[in-house]
C-alpha cells in the first residue's frame, strides 16, 4: 500500500523507561565531572541542567513550532563555566553516562526486527523520525540490533526540531530524500506522532503501547489499541 514507512522510536519500536529525577543519577554524574577537573555538586549539576536546557529552547537554532535542545552543548557550557573547555569525546561520554545512569527498561517491542526485515524485504523505504538526543538514539538503535534496516535516521537533537513540528518532516526529506507522496508514519503518541503526520500531509498508524499518553480516541486512519506491533504489516503492509 504504501512505498514509505516512517517510525516513532520510544515506546513504538523500543520499551524504554528512565528515572532523571533520581538523586542517585545525579550525584553519580556529578563524580564524573569531579574526576574529570570539574568542580560540581549533584544539586548544583541538576539545576544547571535544566537552567542550560530551558535557554536553548527559549533561543532556539531553528525557527520553528517547536525546537529541540542538544545535551552536549548543555553539559559542554556547564563545563565552560568553570574555565574548563572539554573535548567532544568527554561531552559525549558525559551524554552516555547520563543516559546509562537513568535507563531502568530497554528492549525492543515483540515483533519489531521482524516487520522491519519484512518492509527491507519487499523493497520500502524505512525511516526514524526521533525525538530524542543523537547520542542515546544511535547507541540504543545499535545495542538493540535494527540500526542497518533504516533508509535514514533523522534526530531532533540534530535537526534542532521536534515532532510535531512538520518542518521535522521537511527535514527527513531533505536530508535523506524521504518520499512523503506515498508514507505513513507509525507512533504511540496522538500528538507528537499521529496530529505530526496529519499536519505534513500523511497517514498515520496509531500503536496504544505501555508508554503511550492516556487517551481515549485518535482520528488517523490505522489504530492498534492493544499493543500488538505484529499487526502493523497486517493494516499498513
Amino acid at each position: 500500500m504504501y512505498s514509505t514507512y516512517i517510525f516513532d522510536l520510544y515506546g513504538t519500536l523500543i520499551d524504554i523507561h528512565t528515572d532523571e529525577e533520581s538523586p542517585e543519577l545525579w550525584e553519580r554524574l556529578s563524580y564524573h565531572f569531579r574526576y574529570s577537573g570539574i568542580s560540581i555538586e549533584a544539586g548544583e549539576l541538576e539545576q544547571e541542567f535544566h537552567a542550560n536546557i530551558q535557554r536553548q529552547m527559549s533561543a532556539p537554532r531553528v525557527a520553528c513550532e517547536h525546537p529541540d535542545f542538544d545535551m552536549e552543548e548543555t553539559f559542554r557550557t556547564i563545563a565552560e563555566r568553570r574555565s574548563v573547555t572539554p573535548t567532544a569525546g568527554w561531552t559525549e561520554e558525559t551524554v552516555r553516562w547520563f543516559r546509562q545512569l537513568s535507563i531502568r527498561r530497554l528492549a525492543l517491542y515483540d515483533g519489531v526486527e521482524e516487520t522491519l526485515r519484512s518492509l527491507k524485504a519487499q523493497g520500502k523505504r524505512v525511516y526514524l523520525l526521533s525525538n530524542g538526543q543523537r547520542i542515546f538514539v544511535e547507541a540504543e538503535l545499535r545495542v538493540l540490533g535494527i540500526d542497518g534496516y533504516f533508509d535514514g535516521i533523522a534526530i531532533s537533537s540534530n535537526a534542532g526540531i521536534s515532532k510535531p513540528d512538520p518542518l521535522f518532516y521537511d527535514y527527513l526529506v531533505s536530508t535523506f530524500g524521504a518520499d512523503l507522496s506515498s508514507a505513513v508514519m507509525i507512533g504511540n503518541d496522538s500528538r507528537t506522532d499521529i496530529e505530526g503526520a496529519r499536519r505534513a500531509g500523511i497517514d498515520g498508524c496509531y500503536i496504544h503501547s505501555n508508554s503511550s499518553p492516556d487517551v481515549q480516541e485518535v482520528d488517523c486512519k490505522f489504530q492498534i489499541w492493544d499493543g500488538d506491533f505484529n499487526r502493523v504489516l497486517e493494516l499498513v503492509g
